[in-house]
Formats: structure tokens, C-alpha cells, sequence
């Protein structure tokens, strides 16, 4: 009994999930509610008479109380954090615009002349390509 209540201590070592509160993780909400009704079934056989189909069960729900907090919640919250990692990546991450120095005079001139002269080369392009069709 006294190990049942220490095992709550570990809980905030044991969650590895990046993901706080239980309800972004669906995973571990289905856990939580499989736990409580494991609770109450543990309490059921505490007022139960030490017989055998009641022992085993007992055994069987016991091993579970301690499963959920040293196995289940902790590959749960890997779970929840590949696919976390999963949903972010596959939304893609906003691209951040370089930040370009101010162009000079000289260099604003250059580019002015770079884009008509590829205006100009494009429209020619334009225009042979309708007159030989």
C-alpha cells in the first residue's frame, strides 16, 4: 500500500511528453479513464473476501496500477511527442525572409537595367514563338 502512494512521486519523472495537459493528448485520456476504472475495481476487490477468482483479479488490476505510471504513461508520451513532431513537420515550419542590405544607387541602377534587359529578351521570346506557331 505504501509503494501505491509513492509511485505517485515519480509521476513528473516518468511523463516525457513535451505536450502539457491531458487534453491535447487523446492517447493518454484513453489511459486515464482505462486507470479509473481500474481504481474502482481495485477498490471493489479491497471489500471482496480473499478467495481465489477474487485474488487473481486483484493481482491482475494491482500489476496494471503500476504499469500505467512506470510503463504506459511514459511510451505514451513518446508517442504523443513523434507525433507531434510529425504534425509540425508536415505543416512546414514559416520560411524567414533574409534580411538584404540596402542597395546603393549604382546597384539599384545595375538592377533596373538587369530587368528590362530580361523584359525586353522575354517579349522577343513571346514574339517569335506566336509568329512561328
Amino acid at each position: 500500500m505504501f509503494v501505491a502512494i509513492l509511485i505517485l512521486l515519480v509521476l513528473p519523472f516518468v511523463d516525457t511528453s513535451n505536450i502539457k495537459g491531458s487534453s491535447f493528448k487523446p492517447l493518454y485520456i484513453l489511459a486515464f479513464w482505462l486507470f479509473a476504472l481500474n481504481f474502482l475495481v481495485l477498490m471493489w476487490l479491497g471489500s471482496c473476501h480473499v478467495e481465489p477468482p477474487f485474488i487473481l483479479a486483484g493481482q491482475i488490476a494491482t500489476a496494471y496500477y503500476f504499469t500505467h505510471f512506470l510503463i504506459i504513461i511514459p511510451v505514451f508520451g513518446i508517442i504523443d511527442n513523434v507525433l507531434s513532431m510529425l504534425a509540425l513537420s508536415s505543416q512546414g515550419l514559416p520560411e524567414v525572409e533574409e534580411v538584404k542590405p540596402e542597395l546603393t544607387e549604382i546597384e539599384k541602377m545595375k538592377k533596373r537595367e538587369e530587368d528590362e534587359l530580361y523584359e525586353f529578351l522575354y517579349s522577343v521570346q513571346n514574339y517569335t514563338f506566336n509568329h512561328i506557331r
